[in-house]
């Protein structure tokens, strides 16, 4: 019989600095396949940043390979519908992002300025957190957590 599964509040959130350096990767993972891609790069890590933590079981590339892992509710991996309520919060000012780069300096600068602030706010709600929730997790119902703590026996 198994176990029932555990609820979020039993779970230490992870380190908001290794949460936002595995974003970071996601991030330069994303910006590399919309360079990569000229026709469809902009769509391609647009997506990639929307379903990136219900692909695989658990998370992104960027928490996968920090030991992140995202849990909903009941403690259950984070599946496509909650990667893209949690994700959309931050993937709107990435498009918006890459979609100024190209139209001119002053565009570029406005891209920038709305990109560090959806990303400071976001950093700001989640140090200001206890349950340590960004805004996408509070939408989304789901935690980071980390996987890959050593116990000592």
């Amino acid at each position: 019989m198994d176990a029932a599964p555990r609820s979020l509040s039993s779970e230490p959130p992870a380190d908001p600095l290794t949460r936002w350096v595995a974003k970071f990767l996601d991030v330069l993972l994303a910006s590399a396949i919309a360079d990569l891609l000229p026709v469809v790069g902009f769509f391609a890590a647009v997506t990639y940043l929307m379903i990136a933590d219900g692909l695989q079981p658990g998370g992104s590339v960027g928490k996968r390979l920090l030991g992140l892992a995202i849990r909903g509710a009941r403690g259950r991996a984070c599946g496509v519908r909650e990667s893209l309520l949690r994700n959309g919060v931050l993937a709107v000012p990435f498009a918006l992002w890459l979609l100024l780069q190209s139209g001119g300096w002053i565009a570029a600068a406005v891209g920038w300025l709305v990109l560090i602030g959806a990303f400071g706010l976001e950093g700001i709600l989640l140090i200001g957190n206890p349950k340590g929730q960004r805004l996408g997790d509070e939408l989304a119902d789901t935690r980071v957590i980390g996987v890959s703590v050593t116990r000592n026996a």
